[in-house]
């Protein structure tokens, strides 16, 4: 016989109450466990796993970062088909629209020549060139050679690299208009304000042009059209073509941007502005296409150079011109004379300088 315990000042079972029970049913009621949830976790293990959560997000995030960073980096295409082949068929190719292009320049300049009646106007094989031809003119027939350029370079990379056209500006599906616009307005202002300086410096340099109001507004307007043409086209086949090239083999972005630089600055080697000194002209030219290089290969594609190489070519077409310039002779606003080569090249290593810097300051960690 079970004792009985004594509680509260009542006697009762060991197994609790024997009696009846609200169902009908008699014996000990045993203490069935709760089936309510617990209020929660505390706040410091909510914190705790919170913390958890955003720790594997970031590292999840990070290798999706490097994974897009490799898929989509821009020297190194992953579209199409880019075999040494393929990009010897495809230069043939845009050599032959090249030589193609230059025909119109040359059939219509000589028919001027010998058509004019002027004396002034001829073939100069000095020079290797048309002068006396009307400057409006002449820039037009210049800068057309460039279309045929760029359909060049259309066809190769659309037919025969089966790729974008837009894969030599950027690896994205759409070009960042808002970063090209931001590489053509700070280097035209910094180029604008050196030039500014450089003629409070030496104001016995710059002179206003003996030109019309209306010459100066269809250069304005030849300037704006076909300026970008020109620049765009050289930037697609330098930085774009010729980089990503090159860098099938070169990894150091400081190697490639060299080799293609070098190659950008050696093609201008041509131009008359090298009568004023083969070697600091030449070193103008070539840090120009290095600097260049160099931005587009760490910022991973190539609307920074094409904004800044349009800014520049703008900027001295509209406003400064000069007695040898591969622009010809055209009704820029001011004329600049007594060239130094040396200052003219400080005042490049400065204006580059300060668009390298602010360009990779906010462009240098673009993944896409």
């Amino acid at each position: 016989m079970l004792g009985l315990l004594y509680r509260n000042g009542q006697f009762e079972h060991p197994l609790g109450d024997t009696g009846r029970h609200g169902d009908g049913s008699r014996g000990p009621k045993m203490d069935i466990p709760s089936t309510k949830r617990p209020l929660g976790p505390s706040p410091r293990s909510l914190l705790t796993n919170l913390a958890k959560d955003v720790i594997i997000c970031m590292y999840f995030s990070k290798l999706l970062e490097c994974w897009c960073y490799k898929k989509l980096n821009f020297i190194k295409v992953k579209e199409g088909k880019n075999s040494w082949k393929r990009y010897l068929s495809s230069f043939i190719v845009i050599i032959l629209f090249i030589l193609v292009g230059a025909l119109p320049y040359i059939i219509i300049s000589e028919w001027i020549v010998n058509t004019d009646g002027n004396p002034n106007t001829y073939f100069d094989f000095e020079k290797e060139d048309y002068v006396g031809i009307n400057p409006s003119l002449y820039f037009v027939l210049m800068n057309s050679q460039f279309l045929f350029w760029l359909l060049g370079l259309f066809v190769g990379i659309r037919f025969i690299h089966k790729r974008r056209f837009t894969s030599l500006i950027t690896p994205n599906r759409k070009i960042d208009w808002k970063k090209l616009g931001f590489g053509f307005i700070t280097f035209f202002v910094i180029l604008g304000l050196t030039s500014i300086i450089d003629s409070i410096l030496t104001p016995g340099d710059y002179y206003l042009n003996d030109v019309t109001v209306s010459d100066f507004l269809i250069l304005f307007v030849l300037v704006l059209v076909l300026t970008p043409l020109q620049t765009t086209c050289e930037e697609l086949f330098f930085r774009g073509y010729l980089l990503q090239f090159f860098g099938k083999w070169i990894t150091i972005p400081f190697l490639l941007s060299l080799l293609a630089g070098s190659i950008f600055g050696a093609l201008h080697f041509a131009n008359p502005e090298m009568g004023y000194s083969p070697l600091l002209v030449g070193a103008d030219y070539l840090l120009t296409g290095f600097i260049w290089c160099y931005i587009t290969v760490k910022t991973n594609s190539a609307e920074l150079s094409i904004g800044a190489h349009a800014a520049n070519n703008m900027l001295l077409g509209w406003f400064l011109t000069m007695d040898d310039s591969a622009l010809g002779d055209i009704p820029s606003l001011f004329v600049v004379t007594n060239i130094n080569p040396a200052i003219s090249l400080i005042w490049t290593i400065v204006s580059l300088g300060i668009f390298l810097f602010i360009s990779l300051r906010k462009y240098k960690f673009t993944r896409s």
